[in-house]
């Protein structure tokens, strides 16, 4: 009775121990295959973690080109050039890279056309560049031309400007030789340089027109002023007297006029002041004019 109550002591011994030995081949395989799946979450994992990267750098790449493309706009304004293409090509890329942040892996196909397209508008960038950098050369060539127009017309409106008054300058005619004779009561001159108040009845006043091809041959007035000792001009509207503006913005009284049609032949012109003026002893001056300018003078004295 006791050696079989022992075999069964043994039976169930041994059949523990097989069982605690197939529960730790069990464990063990358990183990490995849990290992065996978590490395391969691992490299999912990883892959995902290296497509997502590649988005990310991809992304910036073509933001950066997004940018570059709408300095490249902005230059492009400035120099007064149509963007119509080059707007709708920023909005597509743009558009583009909104859905490409959405994306959560690449495939191979995907990555071969984003890669074209990168390539792509990396060119289009270096190219464009080129032709904004030509553009602007060629616009400071324009600007300089123009500037170099500008002040050469410039210059020689200046220099007409000049020529035209010296023109205008020289054109003024001069009276040579002006000369004041007394007149007798019977008509008789005296040719003196001072002249007795007593015998003086009326003066005649005389020039000749200089030389002058730069004066318009046309019809001219003169105008002669008596100025007595008292250093106010003689001026009667009632003997012919008036006023004249002068080239300067002034005014000037005068005695007498007269009109003559100028051929440049030196001319003559003789003025003669009616009796009735009372000439009281003393210096006179006579001024002359023509076409708003003083071209001439001469004085005579009178005891």
């Amino acid at each position: 009775m006791e050696q079989k109550s022992n075999k069964t002591v043994k039976i169930l011994l041994a059949l523990s121990l097989v069982v605690n030995i197939a529960l730790i081949i069990f464990v063990i395989t358990l183990n490995n295959q849990n290992d065996e799946k978590a490395q391969k979450i691992d490299e999912l994992t990883g892959v995902v973690s290296t497509k997502d990267s590649e988005i990310v750098a991809k992304t910036q790449e073509l933001e950066t080109m997004s940018q570059d493309l709408e300095r490249i706009r902005q230059e492009r304004e400035n120099l007064g050039l149509q963007n119509d293409s080059l707007d709708k090509q920023i909005a597509n890329l743009n558009s583009f890279i909104t859905q490409l942040k959405k994306t959560n892996k690449l495939d191979s196909k995907k990555r071969k056309e984003l890669e074209e397209l990168v390539a792509k508008l990396r060119e289009e960038i270096t190219t464009k560049d080129y032709e904004i950098a030509q553009l602007k050369t060629a616009n400071d060539s324009l600007n300089t031309s123009v500037s170099n127009l500008t002040h050469e017309k410039r210059r020689l409106g200046d220099s007409l400007d000049l020529t035209s008054k010296e023109l205008a300058y020289a054109s003024i005619l001069k009276a040579e030789g002006v000369k004041v004779t007394a007149l007798k009561e019977n008509g008789k001159e005296m040719d003196q340089e001072e002249y007795k108040h007593s015998k003086i009845d009326r003066i005649k006043i005389t020039f000749v027109l200089a030389d002058n091809k730069a004066a318009k041959k046309n019809l001219k007035k003169f105008y002669v002023t008596l100025v007595p000792p008292s250093g106010t001009p003689f001026s009667d509207p009632i003997n012919g007297g008036g006023i004249i503006n002068l080239a300067d913005g002034t005014e000037a009284q005068y005695t007498l006029s007269q009109d003559l049609s100028f051929d440049n032949s030196n001319q003559k012109l003789s003025f003669i002041l009616s009796k009735g003026f009372n000439y009281i002893p003393g210096q006179y001056k006579i001024h002359v004019y023509s076409e708003g300018h003083k071209i001439g003078e001469g004085g005579f004295n009178v005891k």
